[in-house]
């Protein structure tokens, strides 16, 4: 099992915390880290001339969801799920999931366009289904579908509907980067109306959410949800001027990166991934081609620091310039075989999977995943 570790920083400067040297960057005594290991730390120094606030953050999440989806069960409706392709793994928010639980659920990969052209649709439905069923989930089938470039997929979406449903009311689900509401336009736009019914914009009880009402019989519907956010994505940290660059309007293609120890691989001036440990490898990158990707050894950190300071590499934030803004993660790589380093909203990266140790620095909050290889 591979293993995500966070490295521990003080929550002002930003420093790696440590308890080795008093007159070094980041000192805080021992006994302050074994009493509150999962607490908001402070150096030494930063606890002496500051005075913080430590409540901890919550993940936003709309409670009024909660209605909707007490509603689903209630019906024993069938959900039909909606993911980003491109950014599976940061498609779900684990309160949803678990209201989800045993229910029957039809899963749309969307942005199937996003991925590289020779990425199998088998081997695509078969690492959703997978996913999907890690967390419980009681998936039915797979669909994928696109609606970037070109609109495909809609009638087999329609179709699986029809045959799942089993006379029950339907409901999409989503976040709002699936591109769910492109789909339910290209629904409505190459819908047959058998119905004495029309479409209409409905209002779900005791909430302000509003989406869709498509009717499927004379007695159900497809409603369409609101899209949730998901706030642990590279894109909910950053400007739409920024998010234009790391969202890819065409199909991402592999690019070769060689890895010695302590070679790290920069994405603009917004994420590292760092090599550890030794060895040369390759490592083969699958993220938008408006992103700017740089290699650079040693002092990995200084140089870090100076490019988020400097914005010179795109995307940047300015929000985001300063090293106590990045989480760093220590990921051991334990499974042998190829696997994904990931980086929610913005890609991943292929490796051959054999003992390997990476540092990797990302704005706060932001979701770092590992899992077998999607190619």
């Amino acid at each position: 099992m591979d293993k995500l570790s966070k490295i521990q920083r003080c929550y002002h400067c930003g420093a790696i915390l440590q308890c080795e040297d008093e007159t070094k960057e980041g000192y805080i005594d021992f006994n302050i880290i074994n009493k509150y290991p999962e607490g908001f730390l402070l150096c030494n120094n930063c606890f002496s001339t500051e005075k913080f606030s430590n409540g901890p953050k919550e993940a936003s999440f709309d409670e009024e969801y909660t209605k909707v989806l007490e509603e689903i069960k209630r019906k024993n409706a069938l959900v039909v799920y909606v993911v980003n392709l491109f950014s599976f793994e940061g498609s779900f928010i684990n309160k949803i999931i678990k209201l989800l639980n045993g229910l029957d659920i039809l899963v749309v990969g969307n942005k199937r366009d996003l991925l590289p052209v020779d990425l199998k649709e088998e081997k695509i439905k078969e690492y959703v289904k997978q996913k999907l069923n890690e967390i419980k989930l009681n998936v039915l089938d797979v669909v994928t579908t696109s609606t970037v470039n070109k609109t495909y997929g809609i009638h087999e979406m329609y179709n699986a509907i029809l045959k799942y449903s089993n006379n029950r009311d339907v409901y999409f689900l989503g976040a709002s980067t699936s591109g769910k509401s492109a789909l339910i336009e290209s629904l409505i736009k190459n819908y047959s109306n058998k119905t004495n019914k029309v479409i209409t914009t409905h209002k779900f009880t005791d909430t302000e959410l509003i989406g869709y009402s498509i009717p499927i019989s004379d007695k159900n519907y497809i409603y369409e949800t609101p899209g949730t956010s998901i706030d642990n994505s590279i894109l909910s940290k950053i400007d739409r001027q920024m998010q234009n660059i790391i969202i890819p309007n065409e199909s991402v293609s592999a690019k070769k990166v060689v890895l010695n120890k302590n070679t790290a691989i920069l994405f603009g001036s917004l994420c590292q991934v760092e090599l550890l440990s030794k060895g040369k490898m390759n490592a083969y990158v699958y993220v938008s081609s408006k992103v700017n990707i740089k290699t650079h050894k040693n002092n990995n950190d200084t140089y870090f620091k100076k490019q988020i300071e400097r914005n010179k590499y795109q995307p940047s934030s300015k929000k985001h310039n300063t090293f106590k803004d990045f989480d760093i993660y220590d990921l051991e790589i334990e499974q042998i075989g190829k696997r994904d380093i990931g980086i929610a909203g913005l890609g991943w990266i292929t490796i051959e999977g054999s003992a390997q140790t990476f540092r990797i620095s990302v704005p706060k909050g932001v979701y770092v995943y590992t899992s077998r290889s999607k190619m």
